[in-house]
């Protein structure tokens, strides 16, 4: 009988191997380079890095939205004519940054400082304009502050949910109303 079951192949399935989880900061730089390869940016350090390179002062409410590249120039033997005026000037490309509209004027003051700094962080002198348009800025999101909330508050609510048997549920619609009624109160102040 031994020897049957040795002479018997190994019935048992392999055992399935799972995928791998990858951080998601590897797979970001492949899901967002159509889009910033659209938009004209070679890579995400601008857009990353753009509080490091403008200073946390003009970070806070600009944000670079593209990068405009020239058209190809046309060749040396070609008779089409290059006309306008920013075809005169030098063909870099165009950092289109949008701010808000009061505080424009200073993103424009402060154009070269910008256009230097992105220059030394692509490692050449690539862009030679600034383009501001005046817009919202997102806000950047605060980490959530969980605020006290007074024993007072908590157990007056507490009371007027006599009605509830269960302690939890009843506790937490308790710190839900108290807190409520401690955001009108600082409004109402």
């Amino acid at each position: 009988m031994d020897r049957a079951i040795a002479q018997q192949p190994n019935l048992r399935p392999e055992p399935r191997k799972r995928p791998r989880t990858s951080r998601l900061a590897l797979l970001m730089p492949d899901l967002l380079e159509p889009t910033l390869r659209e938009r004209g940016f070679a890579s995400a350090t601008l857009l990353a890095e753009w509080a490091e390179i403008v200073g946390p002062a003009l970070a806070e409410f600009t944000v670079p939205l593209e990068i405009r590249w020239p058209r190809k120039r046309v060749e040396a033997g070609s008779t089409a004519p290059r006309s306008g005026r920013m075809q005169e000037k030098a063909e870099g490309a165009v950092l289109v940054v949008t701010c808000a509209s009061a505080f424009a004027l200073e993103v424009q003051m402060a154009s070269g400082r910008i256009l230097d700094a992105v220059n030394r962080r692509l490692g050449f002198r690539a862009v030679t304009r600034l383009e501001i348009r005046q817009g919202e800025t997102p806000k950047p999101r605060t980490a959530f502050m969980e605020r006290e909330i007074s024993v007072e508050l908590v157990t007056a609510q507490k009371a007027a949910l006599i009605d509830i048997a269960d302690d939890a549920l009843r506790e937490a619609l308790a710190r839900l109303g108290a807190g409520i009624a401690a955001k009108d109160r600082k409004t109402r102040l």
